[in-house]
């Protein structure tokens, strides 16, 4: 090491800069962005030929490099001979003691190729042993070994070549001095510049940045760094780099290029202090997290811009609210995650669903803003990426750790999904013997749009059997259409009955300008038992549509309309719904016959403290976790899906309840009542156990879809009962023979 500049001007060194696996391309990227030009020489290396100060300069400033070494040599190997004997001979080659004298320590690193038979300990001590015996051949006496050492040996063996490499950058570059507080499966911090450089942070001028489940802040740290113009190597500047005892090392070229990384950053962070700087979001579910954000923001060295982070304990369910005020403006925001994927969710079936609620939202947020959305966000596999509405998407696959990820990235595409009921014209349309049903769908559509405008609501009930040769139920949901035919009555001859049908899909077609696989099918019969709730067929597919709720905002639902006789929504119930969702706040909420759960959303959304949902089928339960994952609700213990009988766990059950919700079949088969459940034979026990768990100044909303169904007086004497039918109809059902019948009951 000099302390002036002796090594000759414009001398140059081959040098290999090592990053992790799949981040060639992004060191690449921040490489040349330094003046750097670089060729990628394999998987986790690029070669490059550097002056000394350009070795300084990638040590001082690369966010994405792991390691910066300058190669000793390399020799052929044959795996089937002593790996170790064929080190220690390669070893002995190179000139060690005109590397480093008697009195500087070393230190070997090996690594081995997973195909290479034999010992690594082993191996690496004969690498030091090759050393030694170098040294001592010519002095009688070798240097020390030490864990913090003067120079770092790496070694690599290949299946077919063994390197040896002086390590210049010391400790691995990717390790930062902000690490002050951690979270479950963090993100490592060179991972998250490389998902920057991705999306080419460094060259846009984001007007905000948005991390929705921020862990321990590692994505929004590291670009509020590269705002700052940080360097990162300045964290280890004053020990820890492997050049400080090379014999080419300039002390004083390296000191100059600290202090002026030094005081660039300090020049661009007074400039953010005084507010130019992205608006900065960063949220999560956990308080934890939170806290560890504020923790390593601090730790960072960013307290001047403290104030200017909104850092906020809010689920992912809650980011349209706290958004949606702030967006009107912005031009160019990059929204970027590393969700709680895979092995650090341990539900795999909910990741999914949350990235394509994750997209829904932000559709909904920039529907109306002519802003560039740039989305980014890190999949633990890709086809779970697939959800993501991006334009011409990109993906890198990489590392987090042992964890093989795939960061999804790309512009936000505008939602083309308009509603059917919103894009509804009249017109002429003229279908032979099947007039009659078109002129009333259309004048049903006509009536209709007007009033689903005005509520938000894009499901509903066009048409249900309103002409008595036309007897189909037609439901809108978003941009399908779900025709359920009733089974004609056998004085109706079949053929008779089928043309109908068919003039009857053909107008649907129509009306609403839809294509065939927008249309879905079923047959409806008087069921018995559970088989309305029965699988039918095998699709899988699901869709996803929305509704409002409260707080003006919308829960979103998976609908399927192809395997159960009931698609997941029932639309009838819309209103009870946001009645539940706007008397949740801070209050425990039970929902008995809970099926896929879509009442639990509304109350989640609405803010309750606590969510029961209790059904006898396990499937829809799990329907109904993957619709709290849509919508951004946590995993957590106060969300429970309880998979049992009504009854039996009513009876056992003893936690009070502020809200409950029942709204049970006509009939099903039953553990109890001799096998069978019967709404009207059975309501009074069903609704007396279930307000021995209602809180004094609770409220149970009971409703049932019997037309013939009658509140016992028993119940109307011994609880103050009000009856709701009127606030329960929609405007898409006919209030003079409501599809369903409600109550509110309290306590007297």
């Amino acid at each position: 090491m000099t302390d002036s500049n002796t090594t000759p001007v414009g001398q140059t060194f081959h040098i290999v800069i090592t990053c992790a696996d799949g981040l060639e391309i992004p060191l690449q990227t921040e490489l040349a962005s330094l003046g750097i030009d670089t060729q990628i020489e394999r998987t986790g290396r690029l070669m490059a030929t550097l002056t000394l100060a350009q070795i300084y300069q990638v040590c001082l400033w690369s966010r994405v490099a792991s390691r910066v070494l300058l190669p000793l040599g390399k020799k052929n190997i044959n795996p089937e001979y002593d790996i170790a004997e064929q080190l220690y001979t390669f070893a002995k080659t190179v000139k060690w003691t005109q590397l480093f004298d008697l009195e500087q320590t070393f230190a070997i690193r090996l690594t081995l190729d997973k195909r290479v038979q034999a010992n690594q300990q082993f191996t690496m001590l004969r690498v030091k042993d090759a050393i030694a015996d170098q040294f001592n051949e010519q002095f009688g006496r070798r240097p020390n070994v030490d864990k913090n050492p003067d120079f770092g040996i790496v070694a690599t063996v290949g299946d077919k070549q063994a390197e040896l490499y002086l390590d210049l950058s010391g400790t691995s570059l990717h390790r930062r001095g902000y690490r002050a507080a951690m979270t479950e499966a963090p993100l490592k911090e060179n991972l998250a510049a490389a998902l920057l450089y991705s999306v080419n942070f460094h060259t846009t001028q984001f007007d905000s940045i948005v991390d929705p489940m921020c862990g321990s802040g590692t994505l929004i740290i590291e670009a509020l760094l590269m705002s700052a113009d940080y360097a990162v190597g300045l964290d280890k500047a004053d020990s820890q780099f492997g050049f400080y005892a090379w014999q080419h090392h300039d002390t004083a070229l390296w000191e100059r290029m600290v202090q002026e990384a030094q005081a660039r950053f300090h020049h661009r962070l007074n400039a953010m202090a005084n507010g130019e700087m992205p608006a900065v979001f960063a949220f999560d579910m956990d308080s934890g997290a939170v806290r560890a954000t504020h923790k390593n923001l601090i730790a960072a060295g960013l307290t001047p811009i403290i104030n200017r982070i909104t850092l906020q304990q809010r689920s992912l369910a809650t980011l349209n609210l706290a958004l949606e005020k702030q967006v009107n403006g912005w031009v160019n925001p990059l929204f970027i995650t590393n969700p709680p994927y895979g092995e650090r969710l341990g539900e795999e079936e909910l990741i999914k669903p949350l990235y394509q609620g994750l997209g829904k939202k932000l559709q909904a947020l920039f529907a109306d803003s002519p802003a560039k959305v740039t989305l980014g966000v890190l999949a633990a596999k890709v086809e779970q990426a697939d959800v993501l509405p991006l334009a011409e998407p990109k993906t890198l696959r990489c590392h987090n750790g042992a964890i093989t990820v795939y960061f999804r990235y790309g512009k936000l595409l505008k939602s083309k999904d308009t509603p059917l009921i919103t894009r509804f014209e009249k017109r002429e349309i003229a279908v032979e013997e099947g007039q009659d049903f078109i002129n009333r769908l259309q004048k049903n559509l006509a009536n209709l749009r007007k009033l689903a405008h005005k509520q938000a609501v894009t499901n509903l009930r066009v048409y249900d059997a309103d002409l008595p040769d036309f007897k189909v139920a037609v439901d809108v949901y978003g941009e399908f259409v779900h025709v359920q035919e009733y089974a004609a009555p056998k004085s109706i001859p079949l053929e008779t009955a089928k043309k109908r049908f068919n003039l009857a899909l053909h107008g649907v077609r129509e009306a609403l300008q839809v294509n065939r696989e927008q249309v879905f099918i079923k047959t409806r019969a008087r069921q018995s038992g559970n088989e309305q709730y029965e699988k039918k067929a095998n699709s899988g597919k699901f869709h996803v549509v929305s509704e409002p709720t409260a707080n003006n905002q919308r829960a979103y639902f998976l609908v399927n309309f192809s395997d159960y006789l009931d698609t997941g929504l029932f639309l009838d119930h819309r209103s009870i719904r946001k009645i539940i969702a706007e008397n949740a706040r801070g209050k425990t909420v039970l929902n008995l016959f809970a099926y896929t759960c879509t009442a639990s959303v509304h109350a989640a959304l609405g803010g309750a403290k606590a969510v029961t949902s209790v059904d006898l089928s396990q499937n829809y339960l799990d329907w109904g976790r993957k619709n709290f994952a849509l919508n951004g609700l946590p995993d957590l213990p106060s969300y429970q899906f309880i998979a049992q009988d009504i009854f039996e766990w009513i009876k056992s059950n003893t936690e009070q309840y502020d809200v409950i919700f029942i709204d049970p079949p006509t009939f099903s088969n039953s553990k109890k009542f001799q096998g069978t459940f019967d709404v009207q034979r059975d309501h009074v026990p069903l609704i007396n156990r279930a307000m021995n768990r209602l809180s004094a100044d609770g409220v149970l909303y009971f409703s049932n879809n019997f037309t013939k169904f009658v509140l016992d007086d028993e119940i109307n004497n011994r609880y103050h009962v009000e009856e709701m039918t009127n606030q329960t109809i929609g405007f898409d059902f006919d209030s003079k023979r409501p599809i369903h019948q409600s109550w509110a009951i309290r306590h007297k």
